[in-house]
């Protein structure tokens, strides 16, 4: 900018936010400037520090974490020439740990890290139990599976760097929905774990391409496609009456010690009921 127009400027300003304006520029030169690579330095520092602590929230870093548990289970695949990881029956174990960016304002563990965390077991169970069928960009991919809701129950806070794992097993399914279980815990102080929440969700899978593409797969007929042994489960959808299958005793899904709770859409201190409730609605 041309002297004259900043002369200009000056003079059009008033007296104090000029003579403010003197004082910010006298401060500069006498306090600032001399310590300019300090402090440089120390701002290069802090950047550092905040990223991280908050380096599990950087742009990419989600989409990089789901992607290595995805490869984990094409490498398992390539090297054992099997579609699947796990039967139907077996469960599917995340591992993480309490960071900066998961905590909320009482730094706990905050309840969209549940979701998000629950996001990695969800992928992980579906794509261990079907194999590069159901992989995105995948050759040999035939299905595609999307959440059709969930729902979390908070036992216990997680603070911060602790160690926690989600455990993931199959609960119930019918002619369109499945249903898994996630059950958070974080190591006791014995030998055992603690209980801290359970989350429920429902998945619909669907046909990926072909004239069939977009047209519900069955929970059974998809697993028989990638190569399990369903006879078991078969003979479980068999007896039941109305084609909702719990394939878990109801004394096992119990919330035992979730006290006090209230009745919310289903029998929220009951698994099972709830289990039945998310597969009935549309």
């Amino acid at each position: 900018m041309p002297p004259s127009a900043m002369n200009k400027i000056l003079l059009a300003m008033p007296p104090p936010m000029l003579q403010y304006s003197a004082n910010l520029i006298s401060f500069y030169f006498q306090h600032v400037r001399p310590h300019q690579a300090l402090v440089r330095k120390h701002l290069r520092r802090l950047i550092l520090v905040v990223l991280l602590c908050n380096f599990k929230s950087l742009p990419g870093v989600f989409h990089a974490k789901m992607g290595l548990r995805i490869a984990a289970v094409q490498l398992y695949s390539l090297r054992h020439r099997q579609q699947f990881r796990i039967k139907p029956t077996d469960t599917s174990i995340v591992r993480e740990r309490v960071w900066f960016d998961d905590l909320d304002l009482n730094f706990h563990f905050s309840n969209s890290s549940y979701g998000k965390n629950c996001d990695y077991a969800r992928v992980k169970y579906v794509a261990s139990l079907l194999g590069p069928s159901v992989l995105p960009l995948h050759p040999l991919r035939k299905i595609a599976f999307a959440l059709g809701g969930n729902q979390m129950w908070f036992k216990k806070e997680i603070t911060l760097f602790q160690s926690y794992e989600i455990c993931t097993r199959l609960l119930a399914w019918n002619q369109k929905w499945f249903v898994i279980e996630h059950r958070m815990y974080t190591p006791s102080s014995g030998q055992g774990q603690t209980l801290c929440a359970i989350g429920i969700s429902k998945f619909v899978l669907k046909y990926a391409g072909g004239s069939w593409k977009n047209k519900t797969i069955p929970f059974l007929e998809a697993l028989q496609m990638v190569g399990h042994d369903v006879s078991h489960l078969k003979a479980l959808e068999a007896k039941s009456d109305d084609g909702n299958v719990v394939l878990w005793p109801k004394d096992q899904l119990e919330f035992k010690s979730f006290d006090g709770w209230t009745s919310r859409g289903a029998a929220v201190g009951n698994g099972l009921e709830l289990c039945e409730h998310m597969l009935l609605q549309e």
